[in-house]
């Protein structure tokens, strides 16, 4: 029975680039009933130690732990990350995908739907779990296997969702940002264009240590990090007379590709100019972000109408 689950899973997946973001990604690449709009718009609050001001580490690892890069397999191209069951270090409740969950909030991590390797032959969902606090547990892992943070995540990347093998900066960033995750009590709040728009700012600010460095491939890395999450606003903005909103957006994510081809150039000082004006752009954005907000889908009633339509 396990195996005909996961052949009718395969059968259903369509053909799609392996930057498929969040919600068509999802639609594309997981089995209906997947997506949850509770999850896709209410997360709860996020609680770093020492708040917003932090290291490089810290916030490249929080830009990883939310980029489907990080992961591979079916997790990448369905656009999920680390966040789609953490989102902000609590276990996401809302999180289902039929086959592999028995009830919401739980996920089978060694099917073979997300790593032929891990396929262990049994039905096994297990809870997600909170990551909060976790720099202060023994032994990590639905099994208790692993005995560090490090360990913990190298093999959730790897032997979990088929990632390739991290660098030691990625695994660095990500126990770092996860090491910041305080134990707290969960707060849901609206995810919002502001909210995102305010991360990219963050994230873009990361940007400036591999361009002051001198370092293209980590320039790279990132700028296609920071291009991923620019994706999934543009998601949100899905109907197609949103030429404004969109076009901005593609507008930024050019730029970013741009500044990747000048640090890969060494055109280091252009470069730098070009992030500077860039992330003056985010911080303020055009007028038809705001005007199309309103019919944008960070809405619950225009999203849960938008993924009961049939995928095109």
């Amino acid at each position: 029975m396990r195996r005909l689950v996961f052949g009718l899973l395969l059968a259903a997946l369509p053909l799609v680039s392996a930057q498929a973001q969040s919600l068509t990604g999802a639609l594309e690449w997981l089995p209906p009933g997947s997506l949850s709009v509770e999850s896709l718009t209410r997360h709860p609050q996020e609680q770093l130690e020492s708040g917003e001001q932090q290291s490089f580490y810290v916030e490249f690892g929080r830009l990883a732990f939310r980029s489907p890069d990080t992961l591979g397999g079916t997790a990448r191209k369905a656009g999920l990350s680390c966040q789609a069951c953490h989102a902000n270090g609590f276990a996401t409740k809302a999180f289902f995908i039929p086959g592999l969950s028995d009830k919401p909030g739980t996920i089978d991590v060694s099917h073979a739907f997300w790593n032929l390797r891990g396929e262990d032959g049994t039905d096994n969902p297990v809870e997600i779990p909170s990551l909060r606090g976790v720099k202060t547990k023994e032994r990590l892992g639905h099994d208790k296997r692993s005995a560090s943070l490090r360990d913990f995540t190298r093999r959730v990347i790897v032997t979990e969702f088929a990632g390739a093998e991290p660098d030691a900066l990625l695994l660095d960033a990500l126990v770092a940002y996860q090491e910041k995750l305080q134990p707290a009590a969960e707060t849901a709040v609206p995810v919002t264009l502001q909210q995102d728009l305010a991360d990219l700012l963050r994230y873009l600010d990361a940007l400036r240590v591999p361009l002051a460095e001198e370092e293209p491939a980590l320039a790279a890395r990132i700028t296609v990090m920071i291009r991923g999450q620019i994706g999934f606003i543009y998601e949100r903005f899905a109907e197609a007379d949103m030429r404004g909103s969109r076009g901005a957006l593609e507008e930024w994510s050019r730029r970013l590709a741009a500044i990747a081809g000048q640090a890969e150039a060494g055109h280091w000082p252009q470069a730098r100019e070009a992030l500077k004006v860039l992330r003056q752009a985010v911080a303020a954005p055009p007028p038809a972000l705001a005007a199309d907000l309103p019919r944008a889908l960070y809405d619950p009633v225009r999203l849960k109408a938008w993924i009961s339509k049939p995928v095109q």
